[in-house]
């Protein structure tokens, strides 16, 4: 419902960002993060070295968000790589609000997705091993690893048939070829999902 157009404007506030808890700030810049590995490798590795301040990092971002969205509005094909992370995220934020007291932010599931997806990104795509270390290192040092049990992790396999980007009832990843290059509409075996949250687990 409704009317899907492109803004006239759009305000960024920063100052605003003084009002938030560290854990909503870090909330905040799982996206952040996202938007360097997906498509701008010197604008993740500023990020992993605490290099330039808020405002910096804000406007890389709105610039590398707005890029890929002009060039693709209605989201057919390369609009679909701001989804990294998302497809396992999303499943992780689900089943925790289902079932769990513990409260997860959604920027908490997605980092945890991108470890995963970053996993099946070495696995299927090309992603050196070097650049899956570098990714689960820097996610690893700033955000708390969640608890996952075995029926957690098959409830969130489970879920992963409602993902909205599904097509045709096929479960469509965005997984990286290099951290700045991202491919979408990747196919992965559940098995392999298994042994992405094997590697989470252990990382």
């Amino acid at each position: 419902v409704g009317v899907i157009v492109q803004p006239q404007l759009v305000l960024v506030i920063t100052k605003f960002l003084d009002t938030l808890p560290a854990r909503q700030l870090a909330n905040g810049k799982a996206e952040m993060f996202k938007h360097g590995l997906i498509h701008d490798a010197a604008y993740w590795s500023e990020m992993i070295g605490d290099n330039g301040g808020p405002d910096t990092h804000i406007k890389r971002s709105v610039e590398i968000k707005n890029e890929i969205v002009s060039k693709d509005f209605k989201e057919t094909n390369l609009r679909k790589i701001l989804n990294f992370g998302h497809t396992l995220g999303h499943a992780i934020e689900s089943h925790f609000l289902a079932s769990k007291d513990a409260l997860l932010f959604h920027g908490e599931a997605i980092i945890a997705g991108m470890i995963l997806e970053g996993y099946l990104s070495h696995q299927l795509t090309g992603l050196g091993q070097d650049q899956l270390e570098e990714i689960t290192d820097a996610l690893n040092q700033r955000y708390d690893k969640i608890e996952f049990t075995e029926s957690d992790i098959q409830a969130i396999s489970d879920l992963l048939v409602f993902d909205k980007k599904n097509t045709h009832g096929q479960i469509n990843f965005v997984l990286l070829s290099s951290i700045g290059e991202a491919t979408f509409d990747v196919t992965v075996p559940e098995n392999m999902i298994h042994k992405a949250f094997a590697y989470y687990k252990e990382s």
